[in-house]
């Protein structure tokens, strides 16, 4: 009777440990399902991170500014600043249409266009 209720005990706790198992590898994909797609960018942020991150940049955010121009000719650019996308330094140039490009601080490369209905999740990679 003891071999038995510790075989039962035993199996419950397997069965409980891959539920638990099972559940978080779920959540993980369902995470990294939503991430921001990875930027191929020319410039990694160092840690701990420079208190004024336009010393690595390699391009002026004028350049930025003609790359999002020809990415969305036409559209009016609002503003344009250096960001921290994931460790890596971009231009973030906002449009006055509410869309995004995000701009590689090192070649000047359009790296992501986010239009006005990105905020739904809509992305578009370069």
């Amino acid at each position: 009777m003891k071999i038995k209720t510790g075989l039962l005990l035993a199996g419950a706790l397997m069965l409980a440990l891959g539920i638990t198992v099972t559940g978080t590898a779920q959540k993980a994909q369902a995470a990294s399902q939503n991430a921001e797609p990875a930027l191929n960018c020319s410039i990694k942020i160092p840690h701990p991170a420079p208190a004024d991150l336009s010393t690595l940049a390699k391009i002026k955010a004028q350049d930025a500014i003609t790359a999002a121009k020809k990415a969305y000719p036409g559209i009016a650019v609002k503003n344009a600043e250096l960001d921290n996308e994931n460790g890596y330094l971009v231009y973030s140039v906002e449009l006055r249409n509410g869309g995004e490009i995000l701009v590689d601080a090192g070649n000047g490369k359009v790296l992501r266009k986010e239009s006005p209905a990105a905020e739904h999740g809509k992305h578009e990679a370069d």
